[in-house]
């Protein structure tokens, strides 16, 4: 029913009064509104959990699980964050040493012997774990030329780089066909050693 309509059949009434009629809100239709907003709202939050919760699982999904054997030996490097995993047989038979920001990793006793010897020198040196002071991919590492020794490329973090480099001459007696033959079967065992950074496993 219009203003004119209401207006015949009630008589002669205040328009004033006719529009205050027309323009009472409708409460019903504002209680179904905040019913929308609300289950809206509802679902936008539990959409939020399921895509947090989802989020969360595909990331601990992703974390890399590394099995270590009761043989295995694990070395933690706490000054760069690095693990090293080493294979079955190694255990008992290296140390680590801390040279500065490097690392050397060497045969126990190869280093003992050669050290007391008559000709003593630091022999035994499987390899080095060495740090660069500054961020470099592999590749940017071969274009500065520090490739010059044998290495194995690890890792980078935002201002070092970290390479594993063997030794460039021989490290136990050469005379000494028993000190060859253990260094040789460490050294073998190198390529199997894992590393784990910040519990990101490398091969």
């Amino acid at each position: 029913m219009n203003k004119k309509q209401l207006s015949k059949c009630i008589g002669n009434i205040d328009d004033k009064l006719v529009e205050q009629a027309e323009k009472i809100p409708n409460y019903k239709l504002i209680n179904k509104c905040k019913i929308i907003k609300r289950f809206i709202t509802t679902a936008a939050a539990f959409g939020l959990m399921v895509c947090s919760f989802s989020a969360g699982a595909f990331a601990f999904g992703r974390e890399t699980v590394v099995e270590v054997s009761v043989e295995q030996e694990m070395v933690m490097l706490e000054e760069i964050n690095l693990t090293l995993i080493f294979p079955n047989g190694w255990k008992g038979k290296y140390s680590v040493e801390k040279a500065g920001q490097n690392y050397i990793v060497y045969h126990t006793q190869i280093r003992d012997d050669i050290s007391t010897g008559a000709d003593a020198f630091d022999g035994g040196v499987l390899f080095y774990i060495v740090c660069y002071n500054e961020a470099m991919t592999p590749e940017q590492f071969v274009e500065k030329g520090y490739d010059f020794v044998q290495y194995r490329y690890l890792f980078s973090t935002i201002d070092k780089t970290y390479i594993l480099c063997y030794p460039s001459d021989v490290q136990w007696n050469p005379e000494n066909q028993e000190q060859e033959t253990e260094y040789l079967k460490l050294e073998k065992g190198i390529k199997d050693i894992k590393f784990v950074v910040d519990n990101i496993f490398m091969n």
